[in-house]
């Protein structure tokens, strides 16, 4: 009975650094990484972007050779995706000039086997993105997304690991959605 509750420490305690996934606010530059407080965040009338674009900065593109696993393409597609079926995002019949530019500021992909044999002791894989809502060329809001994984074994499979990155990454993007611009009720 004492190993199973040890080991069921041990389960909890990787799940709780196995992943991660948080929102920076700072200056323009966002090299001074800050916690807003909700009440900061300037909120404006929902009205749906019209426009996605999803690329990467060009230390992340730098790092393509290391972490060919990370595809832009899905990246792009999730984002797509969920903003789309949240009715955030409706690129036809659409007269705002809203839009999203997302840059992706830094990439770490491990390999299959590394995740696999050594799990969190081969660090973490991560994705580091600023995102801006702009109005045309008026910037309404910016924030960074940053979505880290380090689980190993069966998790660390990296179909497995990659669609929660690239998921999570979403999410944290439609949240932020979500407190910018409410959705009326």
């Amino acid at each position: 009975m004492n190993i199973f509750i040890k080991l069921s420490f041990c389960i909890a305690v990787t799940g709780l650094i196995g992943c991660a996934s948080t929102v920076n606010r700072g200056n323009a530059s966002m090299s001074e990484k800050s916690q807003v407080k909700e009440e900061l965040i300037q909120v404006i009338s929902f009205k749906p972007l019209r426009a996605l674009t999803v690329g990467l900065d060009s230390a992340a593109a730098a790092k393509m050779a290391d972490n060919q696993d990370f595809s832009v393409d899905k990246l792009f597609e999730k984002i797509n995706s969920t903003l789309s079926t949240a009715r955030y995002l409706q690129a036809q019949n659409n007269s705002s000039n809203l839009r999203m530019d997302v840059v992706i500021t830094n990439i770490r992909v491990r390999s299959g086997v590394s995740a696999i044999m050594f799990g969190i002791l081969a660090g973490a894989d991560s994705i580091t993105g600023q995102v801006s809502v702009k109005d045309g060329e008026k910037v309404i809001d910016k924030f960074e997304v940053d979505i880290s994984y380090a689980f190993g074994g069966v998790m660390g499979i990296t179909g497995s690991r990659m669609d929660w990155m690239y998921e999570s990454f979403s999410n944290k993007i439609l949240e932020e959605m979500k407190k910018i611009m409410p959705m009326p009720k």
